[in-house]
């Protein structure tokens, strides 16, 4: 008998795509002068939103924000928190304060 090759689970794939992701993120918002925003690509269902620990470097909070559809049709969204720790990254800048005038 042959023995069937492993095959990776949903969540391992998953696993790989959200850090992917995660990393793109942090490096998108390295040149961004605001940290609040979500963060998705084009047509994918997940959004992320990261918040760098102060007290520890390479230490993020990351909301996942998953959209999708009930059986019903409704729109809904599922989140999830993570706490990741990357290393061989530089820590992000300071955010600045001011918001940008939307007026």
């Amino acid at each position: 008998m042959s023995a069937r090759p492993e095959r990776p689970s949903c969540r391992r794939t998953w696993h790989d795509a959200a850090e992917r992701n995660i990393l793109d993120c942090i490096a998108y918002l390295r040149t961004q002068p605001c940290h609040d925003i979500w963060l998705s690509r084009p047509g994918s269902r997940k959004s992320y939103a990261l918040t760098p620990d102060p007290e520890q470097r390479g230490r993020f909070a990351v909301l996942i924000r998953e959209a999708y559809r009930s059986d019903a049709g409704q729109r809904r969204t599922r989140d999830c928190r993570v706490v990741v720790e990357v290393t061989g990254i530089d820590p992000l800048p300071a955010a600045t304060a001011e918001q940008p005038d939307l007026i």
